[in-house]
C-alpha cells in the first residue's frame, strides 16, 4: 500500500468517522486522521498502522483474535459517540425505562458494537 493509497482511502472517509477509532495497535486505538497523519509524516508508527490497515482490507477471513480487536475498537467508538451527546440525551429501553448519559452505553452495548463493528470493516475496505 503506498502513501497516495492512504491518501485516497482517508479521503474516502467521511469527515464524521476519521476522529473515531478504527484500529487497534500495540494496545491502542487509532483513527482515520492519526493513521493519514502518521503515515504521510513517514513515521515508524504510519508504517506499523499503514501494515495493520493494509492487513486488515485484505480479503482474507478476519482470525478470532483481528474480531476480539474489533469489537474493543467498536466498543471504544461507541463510548465517545455516547460521550459527544447533549448532556439532556436519553433513550427509552425495551422495558420502558429512561436511559441518560453514560449509562446509554451500556444498554445498548451488544447491538451498537456489533452495529460499529461492521461499519469499521466497511471503512477500513473502502
Amino acid at each position: 500500500m503506498s502513501r497516495e493509497f492512504v491518501e485516497r482511502w482517508y479521503s474516502s472517509i467521511p469527515e464524521f468517522e476519521r476522529d473515531l477509532p478504527i484500529i487497534l495497535v500495540d494496545g491502542r486505538v487509532y483513527t482515520p486522521r492519526e493513521i493519514y497523519n502518521e503515515v504521510m509524516k513517514g513515521t515508524p508508527l504510519g508504517e506499523k498502522l499503514q501494515m495493520e490497515l493494509e492487513r486488515l482490507r485484505s480479503p482474507h477471513s478476519l482470525t478470532y483474535e483481528d474480531l476480539r480487536k474489533l469489537q474493543e475498537v467498536a466498543w471504544e467508538r461507541v463510548k465517545r459517540i455516547v460521550k459527544g451527546l447533549p448532556k439532556d440525551f436519553s433513550v427509552v429501553s425495551l422495558s420502558g425505562m429512561i436511559v441518560r448519559g453514560e449509562k446509554i452505553a451500556e444498554v445498548l452495548k451488544d447491538s451498537a458494537v456489533n452495529y460499529e463493528m461492521r461499519k469499521i470493516i466497511g471503512l477500513i475496505r473502502r
